[in-house]
C-alpha cells in the first residue's frame, strides 16, 4: 500500500497539468456537492425534532370548482373541536391563526415600541402537540388567566433586554394589553412554526365563535399511535357532510403528515408560515450535485485514459515482471483515492468560504456550521469511496485488460476501445452542459417576463406603512395631511391589505336567487385608490374621497372578472348599477370597473377583486399607501418616519415597498434561478477543464502527424481545424441528445405558471451554439499551440 501511495504521488507530480485539472475539477464539484447536500439535508430535516412528529398531521381542505378546486391549509375554526369530539384516534387538536391574519403589529413595552409579524392565536393544546421548551413559566398553566401571552426567548431579549419577562405587560397596537405568562425557547430554524408571540385563542371571538362559514384557521392534530391515519382522514372528511349542508364550498378535508408540510405545500394556498420550502428545489439541488460529480468523474476517467500511453510502458514492465491484474488495478485506484482526497479537502475549504454567498443565493439562513455536522461529513466520506471506485474503475479496467506487449507499443494504443469510450464520455458531459445552458436561458426568460409583465397596476414607487397602532381617524387624518405635504408625495390612500396579501374572501351575487355567488377578494379603503396604484379604470369613477356620516351605501370598484360574472358585456353598462355583496347586501353600488390586474402570483389566474368604501366597514385599514416620486428614496423614507413618530409616538414605524412584496411572491423561483445559474456555470467550467485536458493530450499524441503535415505544406488553420473538428462533431451529437431532454424538463417547470413564456426553438439553438463556441475556445488554444510548434522539433522528439 505504501508503495502504491508513493507511486501515485510521483505520478501526480510528474503529470502536473493533468493532475491539476483533475484536482481543480473534482474540488469544484465537491464544493458544489457539499453545499447542495447541506442544503438538501437542512430542508429535509424540518420538524423531525418533535417527539411525536410521526403522529402529527395538518388538516387541509379543497374547495369546489367555483373556487378553482384550489387546496388550502386554512379551515373553518369548527373543524378542530369537531375532530376532538367526534373522530376516534385524535388525541389532541389545535387551531392556529395569525393575529390580523398576518399584519405587522406594533408592540409597546414601557416607553419603547417594537414591530412584530409573528403573532399567533392558538389553543393551549398546541404546546402539547408540538415540543415547546419553556424557560420561564409552566407550560401546563400558561393560559390559566385571561389575556395571557407567551413569547420566545429572542422576543424576550428584544423587549426586555434579557431580563425575566413573566408577569410583565405588553400592549399590542395600542389596544390589547397582555400579561406574559411564559417564555419558550426559539423554535429551531428547521421548524415550520415561526411564532414569536402566542395568544390564547379562547380570549378572542376567533376561538369562542365556532363556525363553518369561513376558512382562516390552520388545524393540527396529534393521532394515537395505534390509529389508522386513513380512517381518521375519512371520518374527518365526513364532518363536512354533517355540518356543511348548505352553501358548501369545501369538497374535502385531508391529512398532511408534519414531515411533508415544509416541502410539499407549494400547491396549497394561504399558509401562515414564512418558512416555506419546495420539493422541486430539493430535486434540483440533488440533480445538480449528481451532474457536477459525474462530470468531474468523467473528466478524471478521460484524462487518465488520455495519458494511458505515457503510463503504458510502466504498466507493461510491471506486468512482464509478474504483477497481477489486481496489483495494477490497485495502482490506479490508489491514485484516484489520493487525487479525490486532496480534492475533497480543497472542496471543503471552498465550500466554507462560499457559504455566505450560498446563503444569499438560496435566500435561507446559513453558516459554515451546516457544513461540519457529522452526517454531512459521513456522506462526504462515502462519496470519497464512491468517487474513487467510479473514477478509478475505467482506467484500472482498461489498463489491466491490455496485454503487456501491446502496452509496450504506444502506436497500438492509439485506436483502442479507450478512444471510443472517451468520445462517449465527452458527449455525456456536453449533453448535460447543454441541458443546463437551455435551463438557464428559459428560467431567465420566465423571470424577466415576470419582472416586466404589465400587472395591470404599478407596484414600484409605493410605500406601505403599517397603521395598526393608530388609535383614531383623527390621528390617521393628521398623519395623512403631513405626509402629503412632503416633497415627493404624489398620492395616498389607507387600505386593508397589500395586493394578494390579507384581503378578505367574500362573495358577490348575480341576483337574490343566486345562492352560490362568485368568490372574490375584497379590500377596504378610505378613499380613491386608482391613482395611488395606477390602476386602469375602464369605466365609471374612482371611489369617493369623502362620505357623510349618514351615508349607508357601500361603493365598490370591481374588476373585469366580476363584471363578466354579473353579465355586463361592456364595462360602461355596470357603472351605477346595484350589486349584491356581503359587505352591504342591499345597498351596494358599482362606482367603476377596473381592468383585470394580477394581485397574486402569475402562477394563478386572475380572480374576482373588489375595492370598496363604506362607513364603519368590518375590516380595518391596516396600511397607508403613499405613491412617491423622488431620486432620494432613503431621505424620503426618513422624512415619513419623522412625521409618523411625531403623530404616533406610541407606535412602531413599520414599512414595506410594494414592489418588494411582489418580488416575495417569486421567492422560490428566484432561488431556483440563482441555484441553476451559478452551479450550471460551475458544471460547464468543469467540463471545459476536462475538454482542455483532452485537447492537450490529443495534440501530444498527434505531434508527429502534425509535424509531417506541416512539412508537407499544411497551414496553421488547417492543423487547428484538424484537431478541433472531432470535438465539434461530438458537441453536435450532444446537441441532438440534449435538446429533447431540455425541452421536456423546461416545459414541466413552466407548467406551474398560468402566465409563462413560450418555449422557442432558438433557445436550444443558442444553447448548442454556446456549447460549440465553448468547445472551440477550449480546444483551439491547444490546437494553435501544436500548430505553431516547430515541426523539426516534434519529428526529432518522435
Amino acid at each position: 500500500m505504501t508503495t502504491n501511495i508513493k507511486n501515485a504521488w510521483r505520478n501526480i507530480r510528474n503529470h502536473k497539468l493533468f493532475s491539476t485539472l483533475n484536482i481543480v475539477g473534482l474540488a469544484i464539484s465537491f464544493a458544489v456537492t457539499i453545499l447542495l447536500l447541506s442544503f438538501v439535508q437542512k430542508e429535509t430535516s424540518f420538524d423531525k425534532f418533535h417527539t411525536n412528529w410521526e403522529h402529527i398531521y395538518r388538516v387541509n381542505t379543497q374547495f369546489d370548482a367555483e373556487y378553482n378546486s384550489s387546496k388550502w391549509s386554512r379551515l373553518p375554526n369548527a373543524v378542530a373541536p369537531a375532530m376532538m369530539a367526534e373522530v376516534p384516534g385524535v388525541k389532541n387538536a389545535a387551531r392556529l391563526v395569525k393575529r390580523d391574519f398576518g399584519a405587522i403589529a406594533s408592540i409597546r413595552v414601557g416607553e419603547e415600541s417594537f414591530s412584530e409579524n409573528s403573532i399567533y392565536l392558538s389553543d393551549s393544546s398546541l404546546f402539547s402537540i408540538f415540543d415547546f421548551h419553556f424557560v420561564e413559566g409552566n407550560a401546563a398553566q400558561i393560559f390559566e388567566h385571561p389575556n395571557s401571552v407567551v413569547i420566545s426567548t429572542s422576543t424576550r431579549d428584544k423587549f426586555f433586554h434579557g431580563e425575566s419577562a413573566v408577569d410583565r405587560l405588553i400592549t399590542v397596537n395600542n389596544r390589547d394589553t397582555m400579561r406574559i405568562s411564559g417564555v419558550f425557547e426559539d423554535m429551531p430554524e428547521n421548524s415550520f412554526l415561526d411564532c414569536n408571540v402566542v395568544y390564547n385563542i379562547m380570549d378572542s371571538w376567533m376561538g369562542k365563535d365556532v363556525y363553518w362559514s369561513n376558512s382562516s384557521y390552520e388545524t393540527y392534530c396529534l393521532l394515537d399511535p395505534k390509529a389508522n391515519p386513513m380512517e381518521v382522514e375519512a371520518k374527518t372528511d365526513a364532518l363536512l357532510d354533517k355540518y356543511m349542508t348548505q352553501n358548501r364550498f369545501l369538497t374535502q378535508l385531508f391529512l398532511q403528515p408534519l414531515k411533508d408540510i415544509h416541502l410539499h405545500s407549494s400547491e396549497l394556498n394561504e399558509s401562515y408560515s414564512s418558512r416555506s420550502g419546495s420539493y422541486s428545489s430539493i430535486k434540483l439541488a440533488t440533480i445538480l450535485a449528481i451532474i457536477t460529480l459525474v462530470i468531474a468523474c468523467i473528466n478524471y476517467m478521460n484524462l487518465a485514459t488520455a495519458r494511458s500511453s505515457k503510463n503504458a510502458r510502466d504498466v507493461g514492465v510491471a506486468k512482464v515482471l509478474g504483477a497481477s491484474s489486481a496489483q495494477v488495478a490497485k495502482r490506479f485506484y490508489t491514485e484516484a483515492a489520493l487525487v479525490t482526497l486532496i480534492a475533497i479537502v480543497i472542496g471543503y475549504v471552498l465550500a466554507i468560504l462560499a457559504s455566505p454567498y450560498f446563503e444569499h443565493i438560496t435566500q435561507s439562513q446559513w453558516g459554515y456550521q451546516e457544513l461540519i455536522n457529522p452526517t454531512l461529513i459521513g456522506i462526504t466520506c462515502m462519496l470519497w469511496i464512491a468517487i474513487t471506485l467510479l473514477a478509478g474503475s475505467y482506467p484500472a479496467f482498461y489498463m489491466t485488460r491490455i496485454r503487456p506487449l501491446i502496452l509496450m507499443n504506444q502506436s497500438a494504443l492509439k485506436n483502442t476501445f479507450a478512444n471510443g469510450m472517451r468520445r462517449v464520455l465527452v458527449v455525456a458531459q456536453f449533453s448535460a452542459s447543454i441541458i443546463l445552458l437551455s435551463s438557464i436561458i428559459v428560467i431567465a426568460q420566465q423571470m424577466n417576463y415576470i419582472s416586466n409583465k404589465d400587472l395591470g397596476y404599478e407596484p414600484s414607487g409605493v410605500l406601505a406603512i403599517s397603521i395598526n397602532s393608530l388609535s383614531s381617524r383623527t390621528q390617521l387624518q393628521a398623519l395623512t395631511d403631513e405626509i402629503s405635504k412632503l416633497a415627493g408625495t404624489q398620492d395616498m390612500v389607507a387600505a386593508q391589505s397589500l395586493m394578494g396579501d390579507r384581503e378578505s374572501g367574500k362573495n358577490v351575487y348575480k341576483n337574490v336567487t343566486d345562492e352560490k355567488g362568485l368568490d372574490i377578494s375584497t379590500n377596504s379603503v378610505n378613499g380613491p385608490i386608482v391613482n395611488t396604484f395606477e390602476l386602469n379604470l375602464l369605466a365609471g369613477n374612482d371611489l369617493p374621497a369623502n362620505l357623510s356620516e349618514t351615508d349607508t351605501t357601500c361603493y365598490v370598484l370591481i374588476n373585469e372578472t366580476v363584471a363578466k360574472y354579473l353579465g355586463y358585456k361592456n364595462p360602461e353598462d355596470a357603472v351605477g348599477k346595484p350589486i349584491i355583496t356581503e359587505m352591504r347586501r342591499n345597498n351596494s353600488v358599482i362606482s367603476g370597473v377596473l381592468r383585470d390586474f394580477h394581485y397574486t402570483s402569475l402562477k394563478q389566474s386572475v380572480g374576482g377583486y373588489v375595492y370598496y368604501r363604506m362607513n364603519r366597514p368590518n375590516e380595518s385599514q391596516m396600511h397607508l399607501f403613499t405613491r412617491f416620486q423622488t431620486a432620494d428614496i432613503g431621505n424620503y423614507v426618513a422624512s415619513v418616519e419623522e412625521v409618523f413618530k411625531k403623530n404616533v409616538p406610541e407606535g412602531a414605524f413599520v414599512y414595506e415597498f410594494t414592489d418588494d412584496h411582489v418580488a416575495k411572491m417569486y421567492k422560490e423561483e428566484t432561488r431556483t434561478a440563482n441555484i441553476t445559474g451559478l452551479f450550471s456555470a460551475l458544471a460547464i467550467l468543469i467540463s471545459c477543464l476536462g475538454l482542455f485536458g483532452l485537447a492537450t493530450s490529443t495534440a501530444e499524441q498527434r505531434i508527429k502527424e502534425i509535424g509531417i503535415r506541416k512539412v508537407l505544406g499544411s497551414s496553421v488553420s488547417g492543423v487547428v481545424m484538424l484537431l478541433s473538428k472531432d470535438f465539434v462533431k461530438l458537441v453536435c451529437l450532444s446537441i441532438v441528445i440534449a435538446t429533447p431532454i431540455a425541452w421536456w424538463a423546461m416545459n414541466s417547470w413552466l407548467a406551474d405558471f398560468t402566465y409563462r413564456v413560450a418555449l422557442m426553438w432558438w433557445v436550444f439553438a443558442v444553447s448548442g451554439c454556446i456549447a460549440i463556441i465553448i468547445a472551440l475556445l477550449t480546444v483551439s488554444g491547444q490546437a494553435l499551440r501544436a500548430a505553431l510548434a516547430n515541426p523539426v522539433e516534434s519529428l526529432r522528439n518522435e
